[in-house]
């Protein structure tokens, strides 16, 4: 059991395991470890730390990108080739821990993201080269009335205007390898980067704009926020966090089993609840 003292910090991620089923939020408090906060995507904790082949082809692709971007911003050599090789190796260490390895195809798995890495090249990187460059791929916390809130952004940049009277947009990035699933709200995750945006680093909610890259075929899913999104979005975040804490007891967060959630949840192996759900169907 997690520290009787501890909280649950607020995350789109926990918003997202909580809406889906309370219960699943109350079991990724409990096996969670001190480096998690840190080093968690948000596919791991909505889908747990599957060896699927999505899974595997997005934390490759992520892995890789963020590693050429390290590179770009460094002025070391790096490139198209490189990112799919960087990639590349990360698939086959993964492919030889998993225990599902004999299920999974290598090429296959190289081939796929191999195409969505070219793809992110050709369609999406050239406009980001001349962007200016702030951050990426790093888990960071700001406060919302008292209450702890973390966000992991792929990349933020500064855009420049076309005019050059009109000031830069401060621009956040989530890539996202595959279409999400019937549970996640893509525009709660936009306005959440939005608000961490605003309190940090830009006053100006005109001059955010939080945007998802799906890497699949490049297109850019782009979200306008106003402070009234961001005035709600911070009352449900005091009021979920109300809700969650403290996390003492099992019964405050009750199971909402169906047989479509509990076949893809993955603390399905510590709930008693899901585990009949499925035996029934």
């Amino acid at each position: 059991m997690a520290d009787p003292d501890a909280t649950i910090d607020w995350s789109y991620s926990n918003a997202q395991l909580y809406a889906s089923c309370p219960r699943s939020l109350f079991f990724r408090f409990c096996q969670r470890t001190g480096t998690e906060i840190a080093e968690s995507t948000d596919d791991d904790i909505l889908h747990g730390n599957s060896q699927s082949a999505g899974s595997i082809i997005g934390s490759a692709i992520h892995h890789a990108v963020a590693d050429h971007i390290q590179r770009w911003v460094q002025n070391e050599r790096t490139g198209l080739r490189q990112t799919q090789s960087t990639a590349e190796s990360y698939i086959r260490e993964a492919v030889s821990q998993s225990s599902e390895s004999e299920s999974l195809d290598l090429d296959s798995l190289s081939n796929t993201s191999d195409t969505h890495i070219e793809t992110f090249f050709k369609t999406v990187w050239p406009s980001l080269r001349s962007q200016r460059y702030i951050l990426h791929e790093q888990t960071r916390s700001f406060d919302v009335s008292g209450n702890t809130v973390w966000v992991r952004p792929d990349l933020c940049v500064r855009e420049s205007s076309p005019e050059e009277q009109t000031a830069d947009t401060f621009v956040t990035y989530d890539w996202k390898s595959r279409q999400p699933s019937t549970f996640e709200d893509q525009s709660l995750q936009l306005c959440v980067y939005a608000l961490w945006a605003n309190k940090i680093f830009e006053p100006d909610v005109k001059r955010i704009s939080p945007r998802i890259v799906f890497t699949q075929n490049g297109r850019i899913m782009r979200q306008d926020v106003s402070v009234e999104d961001l005035t709600q979005l911070e009352s449900r975040i005091s009021t979920q966090s109300t809700e969650w804490n403290p996390p003492d007891q099992r019964s405050r967060f009750p199971t909402e089993a169906t047989h479509e959630k509990c076949s893809t949840c993955a603390y399905l192996s510590s709930c008693d609840d899901g585990q009949k759900q499925m035996s029934t169907e």
